[in-house]
C-alpha cells in the first residue's frame, strides 16, 4: 500500500468515532477499494496509538470525569466525549471510587464482584461486551489470532517439506538467542533467494509498527541467523525499509 492511500484510510476512519475496531471499516474499505482485513488492522493500530497519546491527558482529568459520571453521564458517553477507550476510562473512574488497581483488574475480569453499585456493573458489562482492544477477552482473541496465523505458515512450510524449529522449540532451549517464529534447519529457496527464518506478525506493516519490529526483534534475527522473511499478515506500506530480510504479506506466500 502506498502512503497516500494509507493516509486517506486514516482520514476516512477518523470520521467514524469510537473505539470499535470494526466501526466504519466496511464503508471505508469499499470507498477506497481496499481489503476489509487490512483496513480493520489499520484502524485497530491507529486507535491503540491514539489511546497511548491521550492516556495522561485523560488520566490527569480523571477527577473531573468522575464528577461528570456522578452527575449522570455514562462511561460510554464520557469516553466518546474525550475520544478515549471506555474500558480504560472506567479504570481511571474506579480508582476515584476507591477501588485498588488490583481490585479493578479483578472486576474487569468478573463484574459480578461488584457489590452495591448496580449502575457501575451495568455500564461495565456494556463497555466490556463491545470492547475489541483492552479487555482480557480481547487480548485472548488477539493472541489466538496470532497463533492461527502461525499455524497457517507452519502448514505452508510442511507442504514444502521444510524442517524448522518453532519459537516454542527455541524457547525450550534447543537454540540459544533471540527466537523467530520459525527457524529453518536448512535455508529455503524462494523466488531466487535463500532464507533462514520466518517471523509472522498479525498486523499491518505501517512505519510505526515496522520500526518497533525492526529494532526490537528482526535486526537481531538477521545478525544471528542471516536473511529471513518478515510476514505482515494484513499487508504493509511500500515505503518500509529492510536490511537483510524480505517483507511480504500472506497473499505473497499464497496463503489466504
Amino acid at each position: 500500500m502506498n502512503l497516500e492511500t494509507y493516509y486517506k484510510l486514516i482520514e476516512e476512519l477518523e470520521k467514524h468515532r469510537g473505539y470499535g475496531v470494526h466501526t466504519g471499516v466496511e464503508e471505508v474499505a469499499a470507498k477506497l477499494d481496499q481489503p476489509y482485513d487490512a483496513t480493520r488492522a489499520i484502524r485497530s493500530q491507529y486507535l491503540q496509538r491514539k489511546s497511548i497519546k491521550n492516556h495522561y491527558k485523560v488520566k490527569d482529568k480523571a477527577g473531573l470525569h468522575y464528577n461528570t459520571w456522578k452527575d449522570g453521564r455514562s462511561i460510554s458517553e464520557i469516553a466518546l466525549d474525550v475520544d478515549f477507550p471506555p474500558i480504560l476510562l472506567a479504570n481511571f473512574l474506579m480508582l476515584k471510587m476507591r477501588y485498588s488497581k488490583k481490585r479493578t483488574k479483578e472486576i474487569i475480569k468478573d463484574t459480578n464482584l461488584i457489590k452495591g453499585n448496580e449502575r457501575l456493573k451495568e455500564e461495565l458489562d456494556e463497555v466490556i461486551g463491545r470492547d475489541e482492544l483492552y479487555t482480557p477477552r480481547s487480548h485472548s482473541k488477539q493472541s489466538a489470532e496470532g497463533n492461527r496465523r502461525e499455524d497457517l505458515i507452519a502448514e505452508w512450510l510442511d507442504e514444502k517439506k521444510l524442517e524448522y524449529f518453532t519459537e516454542d522449540d527455541l524457547r525450550a532451549g534447543t537454540v540459544e538467542g533471540k527466537t523467530p517464529d520459525f527457524l529453518l534447519l536448512k535455508p529455503m529457496s524462494w523466488h531466487g533467494d535463500e532464507y533462514n527464518w520466518i517471523e509472522s506478525k498479525a498486523s499491518f506493516g505501517d512505519e510505526y509498527i515496522h520500526r518497533k519490529n525492526h529494532r526490537g526483534q528482526v535486526s537481531d534475527y538477521v545478525e544471528l541467523y542471516g536473511q529471513g522473511i518478515l510476514v505482515y499478515w494484513y499487508g504493509y506500506l511500500d515505503t518500509l525499509k529492510t536490511r537483510g530480510y524480505t517483507i511480504v504479506d500472506r497473499k505473497e506466500l499464497g496463503i489466504e
